[in-house]
């Protein structure tokens, strides 16, 4: 028998709750491009939403996954990788920017138009979570060593994330520079400020630290968070404010998170029905960045000639996925083989 180790076993679940959030960005996505509210009103609901729990959601499960990929490595083993992942996400934005400006505002593509993109100065609508993804990431790796010992204090660590709701009160008024908004946040442009959501990466850290599943204590806070937006959202008679966000829209989704966590457990104990999310989890940034560029094309294609009703929107989002999917199994087809071939020479070798 082999004296290595064996590799640390992967959580499904987590990669499912990342898949459920990828559906719904995607069925949203389809939504805004080709629905119409006016005409389809209960897709504007979905919308919302959609559009409430899925940054926050992808934030927690960012730092649930920093928690057990990198935190638990040393600074220089973990580095490389995270600089890598920024990295791979900053591409990200630049492919789904460029395709933005081309497919959906009908520029050419040329320096001038690609330039102010690259250099991070133009800010192409529908790809703005992509450079806070990368923020994020680097965020992550900057404060390395202090988010490192704060998750070994878990009631701190909850303390620390519910002081940063407070970012929500930055004179957002004064940030007028394009790199600082998807940081800090703006009134200038729509953007997801990464510090604004970064109390989720903590929390997210924290259960993965403690393997929290079932807590009546978070679900307590779970529902004062999202029950003081519901008071605000009926007391305004409007959604709190998302861009920049509110302290209220911040706080909002924890109980659908943690409903939608709660969910992807159960959802574990039975693999093959729900293996599609599975996959989706585990390639989020091809399957958001692919079907960003399929609904583009689609959308400078039909302009509005596509209208589809909430039920269509959903099915379409499936095949879009389906696509973005097929796309993952074909590129890494021969890398299944190799693990495959190198499996059975182990096992050979082994018995």
């Amino acid at each position: 028998m082999s004296g290595a180790p064996a590799a640390p076993r992967r959580e499904r679940a987590i990669d499912l709750f990342k898949g459920l959030l990828v559906l719904g960005m995607v069925y949203c996505h389809v939504l805004q491009f080709f629905s119409d509210q006016q005409i389809y009103p209960n897709g504007q609901h979905v919308i919302d939403i959609i559009n409430l729990i899925t940054f926050s959601g992808f934030v927690f499960s960012f730092g649930y996954v920093a928690q057990l990929a990198y935190y638990r490595k040393s600074f220089r083993e973990a580095a490389p990788r995270m600089l890598a992942a920024a990295l791979k996400t900053l591409i990200a934005f630049y492919v789904s920017g460029t395709a933005y400006r081309l497919f959906i505002d009908g520029r050419v593509l040329s320096w001038a138009n690609v330039k102010p993109i690259l250099l991070l100065n133009d800010m192409p609508g529908w790809s703005e979570f992509l450079w806070s993804f990368a923020y994020l990431m680097v965020l992550g790796l900057v404060l390395f060593a202090p988010l490192k010992r704060l998750a070994e204090r878990k009631w701190l660590g909850f303390a620390i994330a519910g002081l940063l709701l407070a970012a929500t009160y930055l004179p957002y008024g004064s940030v007028h520079a394009m790199k600082l908004g998807p940081l800090v946040g703006t009134r200038d442009f729509a953007s997801f400020p990464v510090l604004q959501y970064f109390p989720y990466y903590i929390v997210g850290m924290l259960f993965a630290r403690y393997r929290i599943v079932w807590d009546w204590r978070v679900l307590a806070g779970a529902v004062l968070a999202s029950g003081a937006f519901l008071w605000k959202w009926l007391a305004g008679g409007a959604l709190p404010e998302r861009f920049p966000p509110s302290i209220w829209w911040i706080a909002g989704p924890a109980l659908l998170l943690y409903g939608y966590y709660m969910l992807s457990r159960l959802m574990e104990r039975y693999p093959a029905p729900f293996a599609p999310f599975e996959a989706m989890g585990r390639n989020v940034l091809w399957c958001l960045v692919m079907s960003n560029l399929l609904i583009f094309a689609l959308k400078g294609n039909q302009q509005n000639n596509l209208l589809l009703s909430a039920l269509d929107g959903l099915w379409m989002a499936a095949a879009l996925l389906a696509v973005a999917s097929f796309g993952v199994w074909i590129i890494t087809k021969k890398d299944r083989q190799k693990r495959t071939r190198s499996g059975r020479e182990h096992a050979t070798t082994t018995t």
